[in-house]
């Protein structure tokens, strides 16, 4: 049976159908309630007729609401879903009514470049992503007949970033004033993430439980989202790792109170505008938030720390994901090792003449 939501000054209709054996909901909205209930009334009779009710006439932008309710909704964290559901906001008003079939490679990437034209261009790949993978969906349940998508490509502006990591020597000056000024919690929760190159997530997730100040151990399993205000699981199964940490970072947490608590209960804006100040008030340039991560990394790179070490330290599935990353690093400390080879393999001689 059909059901119908009053949202605003409009009416939703929901009825329930099935595909492939397994169970779903479609949904569409209209201004007056009685023709969702006219459209509710056809659909149910077309279902009962074994017709297939998401067929290519339906607009490109209630399948993309079908899909991430449907396939996304429950199967990624729901912060992800919440930013899914902005690209889905974006992206509906700009292909309005289209219907599937209507859709061309064309027509897809004039629409995408309008959208796109005054914004990044890694929103400009957020966007396509999403749009490729629901399309994929649809074309593999035959919703669609031709690929359309695979083609599309992000455009939007493209902006010269500075690197997104501190050098040795300001990672250094930042540590160095973190450490003088523990007496402000926020200051620690940067430290945190800086010393150990956990996610802000992660810091923001830790409790007294997680702290072990005789092992100096850091134990991570959990993340806090600041969209959804609540502890969720890490971002992947490799997230979860045990970390060592130098007596003095242990001392500086001092974790204490109610071992339940969040030792930092702030969200990731709090810590967003406070590492802004601190940078500036150092004369740093200015990294996001997840910089200190990189931060981290780069500095154990820069100091000869084994890549397999960075790596698990990270929380990372296998170490090509941090090769890839911090390949800048790893250029550095190449062309420092092939120095060192050219001393070791100098001939007496060659070093006697220089």
């Amino acid at each position: 049976m059909a059901s119908f939501e009053k949202r605003g000054k409009k009416y939703r209709a929901v009825i329930s159908v099935t595909r492939n054996g397994k169970r779903s909901k479609v949904s569409k909205t209209f201004a007056k309630k009685k023709d969702a209930e006219k459209w509710a009334t056809l659909m149910e009779a077309k279902k009962y007729q074994d017709v297939n009710i998401i067929a290519s006439k339906m607009n490109f932008q209630e399948y993309f609401i079908f899909w991430l309710e449907n396939f996304k909704k429950g199967n990624v964290r729901e912060s992800t879903y919440k930013s899914y559901l902005g690209i889905y906001n974006v992206v509906s008003k700009a292909f309005g009514n289209v219907k599937l079939d209507n859709l061309s490679h064309a027509y897809l990437q004039e629409r995408i470049d309008e959208l796109t034209e005054n914004t990044s261009h890694g929103y400009a790949i957020k966007i396509i992503r999403l749009v490729k993978a629901c399309l994929k969906e649809a074309q593999y349940d035959g919703y669609i007949k031709k690929d359309v998508y695979s083609r599309l490509k992000a455009h939007g502006i493209s902006k010269k970033k500075s690197a997104n990591y501190l050098s040795a020597s300001e990672y250094e000056t930042l540590r160095d004033y973190l450490y003088r000024h523990t007496d402000n919690r926020v200051n620690v929760a940067v430290l945190v993430a800086l010393e150990t190159g956990m996610r802000i997530g992660e810091v923001l997730a830790l409790t007294s439980n997680d702290i072990s100040v005789p092992l100096q151990t850091i134990r991570i399993n959990k993340s806090y989202s600041s969209s959804v205000h609540e502890i969720t699981a890490p971002k992947t199964s490799s997230s979860n790792r045990t970390i060592k940490i130098t007596a003095e970072l242990a001392k500086a947490i001092a974790p204490d109170g109610n071992s339940k608590d969040r030792l930092f209960n702030y969200v990731n804006a709090t810590i967003r505008t406070h590492l802004k100040e601190v940078l500036e008030q150092l004369h740093l340039h200015n990294i996001t938030v997840h910089g200190l991560r990189h931060s981290h990394a780069s500095y154990l790179i820069y100091q000869g720390v084994t890549i397999n070490y960075v790596s698990a330290r990270l929380g990372h599935a296998d170490t090509s994901i941090t090769q890839q990353i911090y390949t800048h690093m790893l250029q550095e400390e190449r062309t420092k090792e092939q120095q060192k080879m050219l001393d070791v393999l100098s001939s007496p001689q060659t070093k006697i003449a220089k």
